[in-house]
């Protein structure tokens, strides 16, 4: 089991300094940021899988499943960047991670850490795969709100808004707090919203001028990238939300309590 996690943690350490040189290298300043946070990110990650702390596997787990999403709906990018092998080669790293600390024995080694993680109850299995879900949508919606020229500055905006309310909505329900659950549901809920208007903005038709006269082109680039950001953030949207299903009895109490 310690080489499994030995192997996760030096994935995600790869892949802290591959966007860390990204942040470098990019030009564009909000794709910089974009770069350092996913660098940051997956560094976390790997100190957190080191140092077994009870929420390090469900993190990580999410940081895979955000690139493997990634992966999937830009496979034909990565054709064009390096061929198949590239794409596959990118795609079999985080299909690895994931399935390096997918189990009993690894949700044994960090989830039951926590004392008030019951995995006894269905409720939290269901808990503990929406705070993954919700770090694959924090990376998305991140993503989203840093590329220049897809969408509008106020979907933007947004969407880095409604990522920071999600980090604190998934930390506060991490650590047992009902407050936590609010704030994801909240934000899954706008997430839906937000996706919407990115659709649709993203396959809104424009006029161009050319020699032959005026025609109608799709934003095919930025149809492309809200496409991705879209898969990745919207399974932590329907995470949340259902988790506000399955505890709608105890939020129901904790606002009459109040």
């Amino acid at each position: 089991m310690k080489l499994r996690i030995y192997l996760a943690a030096a994935g995600l350490a790869v892949y802290a300094a591959l966007h860390g040189a990204g942040a470098i290298w990019f030009t564009s300043g909000p794709m910089r940021f974009c770069a350092a946070v996913y660098a940051a990110g997956c560094a976390l990650g790997a100190f957190a899988l080191l140092r077994r702390t009870f929420w390090a596997r469900r993190y990580a787990m999410g940081v895979g499943l955000a690139g493997l999403l990634n992966c999937i709906a830009y496979f034909g990018y990565f054709r064009e960047l390096g061929g198949i092998w590239f794409g596959g080669a990118q795609l079999a790293a985080f299909v690895g991670i994931f399935a390096l600390l997918f189990g009993k024995k690894m949700r044994a080694h960090y989830d039951e850490l926590a004392p008030h993680w019951q995995f006894d109850h269905p409720t939290m299995h269901l808990l503990a795969a929406a705070l993954s879900l919700n770090v694959a949508g924090i990376a998305m919606l991140v993503y989203y709100a840093c590329l220049e020229g897809v969408g509008t500055d106020v979907l933007r905006a947004e969407s880095l808004a409604i990522a920071a309310v999600l980090a604190v909505g998934s930390i506060s329900a991490a650590r047992g707090r009902i407050l936590g659950l609010f704030l994801m549901t909240g934000a899954g809920a706008v997430s839906l919203w937000l996706g919407w208007q990115a659709v649709r903005e993203a396959t809104t038709p424009v006029s161009v001028s050319c020699a032959c006269g005026n025609w109608l082109a799709w934003h095919a680039w930025g149809q492309w990238e809200t496409f991705k950001s879209v898969l990745g953030f919207l399974p932590a949207a329907i995470g949340s939300l259902l988790c506000f299903g399955v505890f709608l009895g105890p939020m129901v109490r904790f606002v009459r309590n109040r």
